[in-house]
């Protein structure tokens, strides 16, 4: 027997492995938005996106690549000619960049190569990959450079070198801009007012386009000065002068976008800009010739013809063919994490004249984003059965959405799922669930959990806050009934972690009564032990004092070197115990186990990349059996405000519990399948539990009893599979009951 049970748990132990090992497929979920099926819903959002075209599978036809600078997120859609198709399996085919990156293809081949911020972190310079296809797919190799760091670099008079400097808060223009064949780089230079040409001279030095040799040719190309105080930008009186003296301009602010095309096809490149300071772009129309330019004219409302750009804030614009009809549109995104539009963030004028004199119309302003779950800037998901159908619904709290003026405007978005119990659909059915946004003006950043903090049987819910507090709101319906909640209470048990409070409700030291967990920004995670009774919950509201503990498990979020963690505990009540789940400030998913018995010791590893999952900074995760197979899915929030689902092989229920085969008690739970009530029959002497969890892991029900026959009426609870834990004393085994109507 023992060694029978030893095998098992061997096996079990080498099936969990394998399952934190491997990467995680993807799960598709159909969600549908204002009468809408979305095409990608679950793709992750979007906040300041950069579009390049590019060849992904080898075909001939230009598909799309989005880069965002919010959680250094790469997304690949795959274009049939006539639309995209969110396709993330290239992803891995590209290397992983940090604030910029472009597609432009350098040496002729035909083939898109990478230029991309630095990877030296104290470096803003310029890094370049060559594209080259194996396998059906696109690839990329590392240039490297004849210097100490693997980046751009120019001459200087003194006889040393020194990176090309474009700075990690803009975003450059990268084009052929002298006509001679090979691709030049336009850059703000470190003060931030004049724009820097770097000349690509590998064609005249007999290269060809297969090399990268730049030298800074002209300090001031256009003869410009951009302020940053106005919109309008400063111009040369003329040709072949600047705008005064550029030794003697101040130091502006950081932060502009640049664009060039022969906007009006007389050979020579004019120029847009967007700056941080501004909603609008601003063309500046070229004058001068290839060797030199001169800007003479502008359009600070940029396209004048149609509907100017007025996006918040500091627009990028992107020139590239995105309706399929061979000719370049114009794509505008937003820029700066955290204080710009983040919903409606790529604004689509199509190109509706040609290639060589295009003329843009506005067409949307969601361009992709529309076509994905997108609550913002950050995403908590949680699932739940609100209305007592036995399927279980989201929850989604955000950071915030843009407010001009103001703090972000939090909310919590309800999706009910309308699909069944082996093929889930949600449906948005409220945009401000319990009508939290009214708190949005004095906090934001709502991540809220469920659990039955009362004893009564229903679920109540919690809601963190950036200032570390918590909301709460008692459901006050009952058991098996549709969620109906009472007022709000702020400041719940007066609890305060700091920044960014992240709770969770479990009975982590399984004494029958809930306790909180709960994260924060600092990457640790806060255990608060309930000393209330069961039907009145009481909590010291001091961490650092006993029974509580900052550092529950001495679990830290934090990946070395950063000050911040954004720790998000989930807790799942598996076979052999406890584990919790955290998201992280990077984006990776941590699982740990053991939590009974090391609440204030170290709590043991089982992975810190779940899955090799990254889908973004500030991950939150959420589990749920969906699709009835037995297994958890995994839903994702990232920073970015999106969502994205995955396949696990954690168990939903607690039936591969393996029994403990030397015990000489007995349990007997019958009948099963159970319409009214089940009865529960053990042998043990000791004081006994019962527990009752839904397929989401929730506690729906709970009792203790002495003696060796209970009856638990479970009428009220939706048909489906539940999971009984049953205690006496130091044993515990658990079973699957099947509630029917």
């Amino acid at each position: 027997m023992i060694k029978i049970r030893n095998i098992i748990w061997l096996y079990l132990a080498l099936l969990c492995h394998i399952a934190m090992a491997q990467s995680l497929p993807r799960f598709d979920i159909p969600f549908e938005m204002n009468g809408r099926q979305l095409a990608f819903p679950l793709a992750g959002g979007l906040n300041c996106p950069q579009l390049s075209a590019v060849d992904l599978n080898d075909d001939g036809i230009l598909d799309l690549h989005v880069f965002d600078r919010v959680g250094n997120v790469q997304l690949t859609f795959l274009s049939d000619g006539a639309r995209y198709h969110y396709a993330p399996e290239y992803v891995q085919y590209f290397p992983p960049v940090r604030d910029w990156m472009m597609l432009r293809d350098y040496n002729g081949d035909g083939i898109l190569d990478i230029f991309a911020n630095s990877d030296v972190v104290t470096l803003d310079g310029v890094m370049v990959y060559t594209g080259f296809y194996q396998n059906g797919h696109i690839a990329f190799r590392r240039v490297t450079f004849n210097w100490f760091y693997d980046v751009l670099s120019i001459p200087l008079s003194s006889g040393n070198r020194t990176q090309l400097y474009v700075s990690r808060i803009d975003y450059p223009a990268i084009d052929d801009v002298d006509c001679d064949g090979d691709l030049d780089i336009l850059s703000f230079n470190i003060a931030g007012g004049y724009v820097e040409f770097f000349a690509n001279r590998s064609i005249e030095r007999g290269f060809g386009r297969d090399s990268l040799i730049f030298e800074l040719a002209d300090r001031c190309w256009g003869g410009f000065f951009e302020s940053g105080i106005t919109e309008v930008v400063d111009l040369a009186s003329e040709f072949g002068a600047c705008f005064r003296n550029i030794d003697e301009a101040t130091v502006r602010h950081a932060g502009s976008t640049l664009l060039t095309l022969d906007i009006n096809n007389n050979g020579r490149k004019d120029l847009i800009i967007g700056d941080l300071s501004f909603d609008n772009l601003n063309l500046l129309y070229n004058a001068g010739t290839c060797q030199k330019a001169w800007m003479n004219a502008q359009d600070n409302d940029f396209p004048s013809n149609d509907v100017s750009v007025n996006l918040p804030t500091f627009p990028t614009p992107f020139f590239l063919d995105l309706t399929h009809d061979g000719k370049k549109d114009l794509a505008v995104a937003p820029n700066a994490p955290q204080i710009s539009e983040d919903r409606s963030v790529i604004w689509l004028y199509e190109n509706v004249g040609t290639n060589e004199l295009p003329r843009f119309v506005l067409r949307r302003q969601n361009f992709l984003s529309g076509d994905m779950i997108d609550v913002g800037t950050g995403a908590h998901p949680v699932f739940v059965d609100y209305n007592a159908d036995g399927l279980m619904d989201l929850v989604v709290g955000n950071y915030g959405m843009y407010r001009a003026n103001g703090l972000p405007m939090s909310r919590l978005f309800l999706f009910e799922n309308v699909g069944t119990t082996t093929q889930p659909q949600f449906k948005l059915v409220d945009d401000d669930y319990l009508n939290m946004s009214v708190f949005s003006q004095n906090t934001y950043n709502f991540a809220p959990c469920f659990g039955d903090l009362d004893g009564d049987g229903d679920l109540d819910i919690l809601v963190g806050e950036d200032l570390g507090r918590l909301f709460y709101a008692e459901n006050i319906a009952g058991p098996g009934k549709p969620f109906v909640f009472g007022p709000w209470q702020y400041n719940y048990a007066d609890i305060d972690v700091g920044i960014a409070s992240t709770p969770w409700i479990a009975d982590i030291n399984r004494d029958g009564l809930p306790d909180l967990l709960i994260g924060e920004r600092n990457g640790n995670i806060n255990y608060f032990q309930n000393i209330g009774t069961p039907d009145n919950p009481q909590f010291q509201s001091n961490p650092a004092v006993l029974p509580n503990t900052e550092r529950f498990g001495r679990i830290d979020a934090r990946t070395p070197g950063l000050i911040a963690g954004y720790s998000a505990p989930v807790v799942l009540d598996l076979a052999s115990g406890y584990h919790l789940v955290t998201g992280t400030e990077l984006g990776r998913i941590e699982i740990y186990k053991d939590l009974e018995v090391n609440i204030y010791e170290s709590a043991n590893t089982i992975t810190e990349q779940f899955g090799d999952v990254l889908e973004g900074a500030r991950s939150r995760a959420a589990f749920a059996d969906l699709d009835g197979d037995g297994r958890l899915e995994m839903v994702i929030g990232n920073m970015r405000g999106g969502l994205s689902a995955f396949k696990t092989e954690l168990p939903a229920d607690r039936s591969t519990a393996t029994p403990d085969l030397s015990a000489s008690w007995q349990v007997q739970i019958f009948p099963n399948p159970a319409a009214e009530q089940i009865h529960v029959r053990v042998t043990e002497l000791a004081p006994k539990r019962l527990q009752l969890f839904n397929s989401a892991s929730q506690l729906v029900a709970q009792e203790q009893w002495i003696g060796s026959d209970f009856s638990l009426v479970i009428k009220h609870l939706p048909p489906g599979v539940y999971i009984a834990r049953v205690q006496a004393g130091s044993k515990s085994t658990t079973a699957k009951v099947l509630i029917i109507r």
